[in-house]
């Protein structure tokens, strides 16, 4: 009986090891999906309004478990252009990470909030999903 707890013990600890392992992987790998956004402000958005939906959303992509996940949001510097000066762009994983995000009901409720601000940019935004090169 001895011997059977402690082989148990073992392969609990190995199977924990090996998911914790498994998931450690996922927020170490490098980003091989990417979408990205460029756009200028549309009337009736501001810089904040778009920053916190976008916090919003990382916060609950964090919850999940894929801190290296997630959106960024970036202007243009100066005066250097005068179309497209802001950029946000979102990193995943993989397609696998970017689907279980997206399928998750809690991103969903705060992406909502998101759709309301995220459908005038749309309407003025050069947009492209990308893969890594290998």
């Amino acid at each position: 009986m001895k011997k059977l707890l402690i082989s148990l013990s073992a392969i609990w600890l190995l199977v924990s090891l090996g998911m914790s392992t498994s998931a450690q992987a996922q927020q170490t790998a490098t980003t091989q999906l990417k979408s990205i956004h460029l756009f200028d402000m549309p009337a009736g958005v501001t810089e904040a309004q778009l920053s916190a939906v976008i916090g919003e959303l990382n916060t609950v992509i964090k919850r999940l478990g894929y801190s290296k996940a997630g959106y960024t949001l970036y202007k243009v510097e100066g005066k250097g252009t005068d179309k497209y000066r802001y950029y946000f762009e979102g990193n995943w994983p993989n397609a696998n990470v970017y689907q279980k995000i997206h399928d998750d009901k809690s991103f969903q409720e705060a992406d909502k909030k998101l759709g309301m601000v995220y459908e005038k940019i749309k309407a003025v935004e050069l947009y492209r999903r990308l893969v890594r090169v290998p």
